[in-house]
């Protein structure tokens, strides 16, 4: 087989064959009904904390800057951390809720530079906090838009790893207008194409991320016949 087309959770930007999809979360709506009652859900949700981050340290891994954000999450108020080193991130509904439960949700590379956890943000109305653009900037081109800043904010993991910036200090300073459209940009334009319906789904006003994906490898396909 020449020049396949692969389909990845996480590619690598430079092999042109290499397409990212997302990462399959909880919510596999049935229905248009469905989504639409989770993005009101979503907008009418209570906030009650400003940060979280729902991971764990890297003692392994001396770049990482998993410590330093737990380090700074713990030390403020204004951030609750989950500790996945002990199991409690095992339970879906429990990181869900955290997410639902906050405005930012800090998603710093893990064993790799994509994680799953930034679409569960996503699809909670957690604006995702990104540390290196491999996370999300380069992986998702038919999902994700171009500018980043429409859905997200990015802190330099050096920035961090140098101690040149307080994480907690600086999402303080954005202005709540910014914050609530980012949100609802994330819910009303992101968050239907980022979900992949249930197999017995009658989708008709919204497009998932499997007839996202479908729809532009068929016109893909198409223009190098052509």
């Amino acid at each position: 087989m020449q020049n396949p087309v692969k389909l990845l959770i996480e590619r690598q930007p430079w092999h042109l064959n290499d397409i990212g999809i997302p990462h399959p979360t909880f919510f596999h709506p049935q229905s248009d009904n469905d989504i639409t009652k989770w993005q009101l859900k979503l907008l009418n949700e209570s906030r009650k904390s400003l940060i979280s981050f729902a991971g764990a340290a890297r003692p392994d891994a001396p770049e990482s800057i998993r410590s330093i954000l737990i380090n700074q999450c713990t030390s403020a108020s204004e951030c609750k951390f989950m500790n996945c080193s002990s199991g409690s991130c095992d339970q879906p509904d429990s990181i869900i809720e955290l997410f639902i439960e906050s405005e930012f949700c800090l998603q710093p590379p893990g064993d790799s530079p994509t994680r799953k956890s930034v679409f569960d943000s996503l699809i909670s109305g957690c604006i995702p906090v990104i540390f290196d653009p491999f996370t999300a900037y380069y992986q998702y081109p038919w999902h994700l838009p171009e500018d980043y800043k429409k859905y997200s904010v990015f802190i330099d993991q050096e920035d961090v790893r140098n101690m040149k910036v307080n994480v907690v200090d600086r999402l303080m300073k954005i202005p709540a207008g910014e914050k609530q459209n980012m949100r609802r940009y994330i819910i009303y334009e992101l968050l239907p194409g980022l979900v992949y319906g249930d197999p017995k789904s009658k989708l008709e006003k919204f497009q998932d991320a499997f007839s996202i994906t479908m729809n532009n490898l068929f016109e893909r396909l198409t223009r190098v016949e052509l």
